[in-house]
């Protein structure tokens, strides 16, 4: 049985100009994030921008990262369809260690029969473990500690959640509940606070530019817990900054990659739009000053 353990980054997809995946700066950014002490990824997850990309690209993805990255691979195989993501299952299995799924999204507050229904048809029969991925702002729809309990009486292999709700009792709620379950927290927000409540970590793909900072957290947490907390203070100049920012997410994100590796592609798919050039600069500063600060306490 896999076992997970955090922190997990959630890989950016890089794209060109055209929108096409820029395979070779692909690669630098898999050994840039090894070299930083990243053991643990999920590829085509929504910091991937999977919802832009067809399943045939999802899968040369998955297996470009297992052919590039000596680590843990968590693939998202996450749609709407049942066919498409048993497709994409299949698609998997010699790619990754283990495969993330959420509830279909678009026809939201669905009931719990129908999403277990969902869960059970995807799952069933699948030769990976599974994580469970909660994020019920996108998808309109709550994995509840009752739909979960019936997933597990199913015997569907779940070994983990992802829950990206934002909301940490919640998680608490499911690690209560699934003790033998790996459950990681997507708030870079409460990073601190998830180890302090005993999660088994967290989720990042804000923080794709300064993995060192949660991996050392994580690492620090167990010896000092007042220097992992200080560390957490570091990451919140970035958080800051992001809030304020204006800009999404994954631009962003993409933006501030060029801190750390050069040349970078800032491009992402529609309905995205890149952060301005004239802002990159300002963008990557900001990431600088939350690694010095990092650096002066080690």
């Amino acid at each position: 049985m896999i076992q997970l353990h955090g922190p997990i980054v959630a890989l950016l997809t890089p794209f060109d100009a055209s929108g096409k995946i820029e395979w070779q700066a692909f690669k630098a950014y898999l050994s840039s994030l090894y070299s930083w002490g990243v053991r643990t990824v999920i590829a085509n997850g929504t910091t991937g921008e999977f919802p832009s990309m067809t399943i045939n690209e999802r899968r040369q993805v998955v297996e470009f990262v297992r052919e590039n990255f000596a680590g843990t691979i968590i693939n998202n195989v996450s749609g709407t369809c049942v066919g498409d993501v048993r497709k994409l299952i299949a698609g998997t299995k010699d790619c990754a260690d283990c495969i993330l799924l959420l509830p279909p999204y678009y026809y939201s507050a669905c009931r719990d029969e129908g999403l277990s229904r969902f869960f059970i048809d995807t799952l069933s029969g699948a030769t990976l473990p599974a994580m469970l991925y909660h994020f019920p702002q996108h998808t309109g729809n709550h994995l509840g500690i009752d739909l979960v309990t019936k997933l597990f009486d199913q015997g569907l292999s779940i070994v983990g959640i992802k829950d990206s709700s934002g909301d940490i009792d919640n998680a608490q709620l499911y690690q209560s509940n699934f003790p033998e379950c790996a459950v990681f927290l997507g708030n870079d927000a409460k990073v601190f606070e998830a180890l302090q409540k005993g999660l088994s970590g967290s989720v990042t793909g804000a923080a794709n530019p300064m993995p060192e900072l949660l991996i050392a957290m994580q690492t620090e947490y167990r010896l000092s817990a007042s220097k992992a907390q200080s560390m957490q203070h570091c990451l919140d100049v970035w958080n800051r900054f992001r809030n304020a920012s204006g800009y999404f997410e994954i631009p962003l994100v993409k933006a501030a990659m060029g801190a750390r590796i050069d040349s970078f592609p800032v491009h992402v798919r529609p309905p995205l739009t890149p952060v301005p050039v004239e802002e990159l600069d300002r963008v990557r500063k900001a990431v600088c000053n939350c690694l010095n600060d990092f650096r002066l306490l080690n």
